[in-house]
């Protein structure tokens, strides 16, 4: 985990650099000679929010910076839109096709029959039976679980004395996608994990800001003594934290008070850094590395094609992030520095 977190802090330059030289020595045994002239077709299930928008740029770039023509279209959520996105991929003439999927399942027939005909598709982020390979995160499921963990630790940390059913704890569920209702029942689990927790549960548009934003407020008014709030993604989470520590919030006591969420982006690196301090609340997230590992990953999965060989299965990694994780990165950075 250390490793991870301090490949977070590195410069972009440098982790460009590292990225793109282990990416060309991937697998460099089994490769047969560089693919030229390859058209990809990319599709992902949406860009609707700012980590959608930077993953999907990173991961055109890491193609196009090759040399590589990719056609990109976003789903909008939408699994039969997909499925008509990779029909329509294959009638173009594409060589190889990244899918990010809406839903797997609903996916797997039409990436089946692509397979068949010659043409490799590489899963993305989710699985797709029949697919050639993939690159598969930590199951959506663990996840939720594992922030169930978090926020129950903290609880028990910050509320010792506490009974049974008097700690309250909004869990804002969601339904956007089959990999939201995954995170949405791991993170229920908290129910099951400490007999302190009165859970309420209240639904979201994860890719909507002003909703969860609106969410949380009402949620507060209802029940003031909320004390944790959990999120499925890195928009509501970042947008309970912001409500939070604002002027219209009505918590005024920041420590006794604790989001967690899913993902990992610089601003919610920020926030759980400053929660040490409780200059934020959000206090954890369960994450999968920083975009770089991502894309990093991505080229352990796709880069052995591109060099002549087959797409290779990469699984992913989550791990918890809390402000003691970034102060033990920065103790071992500086441990190494001195070296």
């Amino acid at each position: 985990m250390k490793k991870r977190l301090i490949s977070a802090i590195l410069t972009a330059a440098m982790t460009a650099s590292l990225m793109t030289g282990a990416a060309m020595s991937v697998n460099a045994e089994e490769a047969t000679g560089k693919r030229e002239g390859l058209k990809i077709g990319m599709t992902v299930p949406a860009v609707s929010n700012d980590f959608m928008v930077a993953l999907s740029g990173m991961l055109q770039a890491y193609l196009t910076d090759q040399g590589y023509e990719v056609q990109f279209d976003s789903a909008d959520g939408d699994v039969t839109k997909q499925q008509n996105q990779i029909e329509t991929d294959i009638q173009m003439g594409c060589d190889a096709l990244v899918v990010w999927p809406v839903n797997g399942e609903g996916l797997s027939s039409t990436v089946t029959k692509a397979v068949a005909d010659g043409i490799p598709v590489l899963a993305f982020a989710n699985d797709i039976p029949g697919c050639s390979a993939s690159q598969i995160a930590a199951a959506d499921s663990e996840m939720g679980e594992a922030q169930a963990e978090l926020a129950s630790d903290w609880i028990n940390e910050t509320f010792p004395e506490a009974g049974d059913g008097e700690i309250k704890v909004l869990v804002m569920t969601s339904s956007n996608t089959p990999q939201a209702v995954d995170r949405s029942e791991g993170m229920q689990k908290i129910a099951e994990l400490n007999s302190k927790v009165n859970m309420i549960t209240a639904s979201v548009d994860w890719d909507n800001p002003n909703e969860a934003s609106s969410l949380v407020e009402n949620n507060l008014m209802t029940n003031p003594d909320i004390k944790v709030i959990m999120t499925p993604g890195g928009t509501p989470g970042v947008m309970a934290n912001n409500f939070v520590m604002s002027a219209n919030s009505n918590v005024e006591d920041k420590a006794h008070f604790a989001v967690f969420t899913v993902d990992e982006t610089e601003e919610i690196d920020a926030a759980i850094q400053a929660s040490a301090n409780n200059e934020a609340v959000l206090r954890g997230t369960i994450s999968m590395g920083t975009l770089q590992d991502t894309i990093n990953d991505f080229a352990k999965a796709i880069q052995p094609y591109l060099d002549g060989g087959e797409m290779q299965m990469v699984d992913g990694t989550a791990f918890k992030l809390t402000p003691e994780s970034f102060a033990g990165a920065a103790d071992s950075a500086a441990e190494s520095v001195a070296e």
